[in-house]
């Protein structure tokens, strides 16, 4: 996927804390968060329970837009039936009527298709992802494997970038390193620090 947060004007430098353990990362998130450190995005191979927390995000309104999906294929589908059945082409099939409990099944089946076509849409459009995956974004080769990454702003004032990389290390990161933008195909990575079981990837 590619994420244009990352390379946006307003984050030239990036900040990089590289983790294989999901609960000192979960910890060390939150810890940056209530630091008062700008959080870019966070990127696991899993889902984590409780990230959207720990880096002090809302409750998301997916569920609104999936219940509004829904909706929306429930009220195609009545109509589409109604019209096809009792104006367009009234077929009486095994004497039940042609307005009424046969109209459950197309019902249930286009709520649940405009529901899974929905969240999808808005999923990819809210997280502005398009599909293909540039091999530029990738900050280290693990982590769509075994290893989780925070992403975090450093162009702001009064940003101390040493006590920020000590405390992803004594968070349990295996590795910091700090990126900057160019251009969204020109960036330059600088390894900061190394924890323990680090296996520096190759940088750009």
């Amino acid at each position: 996927m590619i994420d244009s947060k990352l390379y946006l004007d307003k984050n030239k430098t990036v900040m990089f804390g590289i983790f294989e353990n999901s609960d000192k990362f979960l910890e060390t998130v939150a810890h940056v968060h209530e630091k008062g450190a700008s959080i870019i995005d966070c990127y696991t191979p899993y889902p984590i329970h409780g990230i959207e927390k720990a880096m002090g995000l809302k409750r998301s309104l997916l569920p609104v837009g999936a219940f509004m999906s829904g909706c929306l294929g429930f009220i195609t589908a009545a109509t589409i039936q109604l019209y096809m059945m009792h104006f367009d082409w009234p077929i009486i099939i095994g004497n039940k009527p042609t307005i009424g409990v046969s109209f459950v099944p197309v019902l249930f089946e286009m709520s649940v298709l405009f529901t899974a076509f929905g969240m999808a849409i808005m999923f990819f459009t809210r997280s502005k992802m398009l599909h293909g995956k540039m091999p530029s974004e990738l900050v280290d080769l693990r982590q769509t494997d075994d290893r989780m990454v925070i992403a975090i702003a450093t162009d702001g004032e009064g940003v101390n970038k040493s006590e920020l990389s000590n405390m992803l290390i004594n968070g349990g990161a295996v590795e910091v390193k700090e990126r900057t933008n160019h251009g969204y195909d020109d960036f330059t990575d600088v390894v900061i620090a190394t924890g323990s079981s680090s296996n520096n990837s190759s940088n750009h």
